[in-house]
């Protein structure tokens, strides 16, 4: 898979949200995480470089991240009208998503706290021969945030993210997996994260509450990943 190195200015911090898959809540755990950073007075930005399905009547992830942020970003370089894979979308508008853009533009962002969600999940194709893996080593985070949905297959999912991020990028840290509670909880919801810790796959779990991502609950469990993150 191809990526290239994006510069960082020194001082600044940067973690990267990634999915198991898509549709896990990636938003709702990045919304509440820059809103605890913002809630204790951090000067943080939520970014989302990339995004597909804006039909300009629904509130977008990335404006979602802004409305909690304490400092405003600039619109995103990648945004598409039609809710199918972004590599997809910018094909049919005769683009190409370049990880040089999307870094520059998250490089320009005035912030020195960064959240950055990606678009799909960890393996979701940005165009040829280039995955949201890529976008995660190009910008060199200083953290990385593993979110899934804490129900059956989550712990085959969590083992193939993992293992796909220490081979596909082996400088960055350990990814912090983060569970939100699924729509219809199954047998297995409630126990995956003492599964994934009892299996030796991931330890410290972050279980999220099944409320608003602003909400007590949820700020507390942000804290909580925060903490996890070396960022509390």
């Amino acid at each position: 898979m191809r990526g290239h190195p994006v510069s960082r200015e020194t001082g600044r911090i940067r973690v990267a949200v990634v999915g198991t898959g898509t549709g896990v809540g990636k938003t709702h755990v990045s919304v509440a995480l820059v809103a605890a950073l913002a809630a204790r007075g951090d000067k943080v930005c939520g970014l989302k470089p990339i995004e597909s399905g804006i039909d300009g009547t629904s509130t977008t992830d990335a404006e979602q991240l802004a409305l909690v942020s304490s400092v405003q970003p600039e619109p995103a370089p990648y945004r598409f009208a039609e809710p199918i894979s972004p590599h997809l979308a910018a094909r049919r508008c005769g683009r190409a998503i370049s990880l040089e853009v999307a870094g520059a533009w998250v490089d320009r962002q005035p912030a020195p706290l960064a959240i950055v969600e990606s678009a799909g999940a960890l393996l979701s194709p940005l165009g040829p021969g280039l995955t949201n893996a890529d976008l995660v080593r190009a910008l060199s985070p200083d953290a990385v945030v593993l979110v899934g949905l804490d129900r059956l297959g989550i712990l085959h999912e969590v083992a193939c993210c993992t293992l796909a991020l220490r081979a596909l990028a082996p400088g960055l840290p350990p990814a912090v997996i983060v569970l939100n509670p699924p729509a219809a909880p199954d047998a297995s919801t409630g126990t995956n994260a003492g599964e994934l810790a009892a299996l030796g796959v991931a330890s410290d779990v972050v279980v999220m509450p099944r409320s608003a991502p602003t909400a007590p609950a949820s700020l507390a469990a942000a804290q909580v990943a925060l903490a996890r993150l070396a960022l509390s």
